[in-house]
């Protein structure tokens, strides 16, 4: 498994323990809006941003908080990916 796909896994297993849908019905595409598919909310996204910057050792900037950032699965792993290359 090379690096992206390591933290693409790990990230679809964070949104996953996040997320209220049950884990049968959740598939995580590129295209998956966190908040109207997955019914994330305000609590559940800062939570998921603490277990990523936990697991993956990082600080997500304040600039990348936004909405349409954290909402966007694809935007969110692309982010997260380019971070976690820039520290090591």
């Amino acid at each position: 498994m090379d690096f992206n796909n390591k933290i693409e896994s790990k990230l679809k297993d964070l949104i996953l323990v996040n997320t209220s849908v049950p884990h049968i019905d959740a598939e995580i595409t590129e295209e998956l809006d966190m908040i109207k598919d997955f019914a994330f909310d305000s609590i559940s996204i800062m939570k998921l941003i603490v277990d990523i910057e936990n697991e993956f050792n990082i600080q997500i900037e304040d600039d990348f908080l936004l909405v349409e950032n954290l909402s966007n699965y694809k935007i969110l792993k692309n982010y997260i990916i380019n971070v976690v290359k820039e520290c090591e």
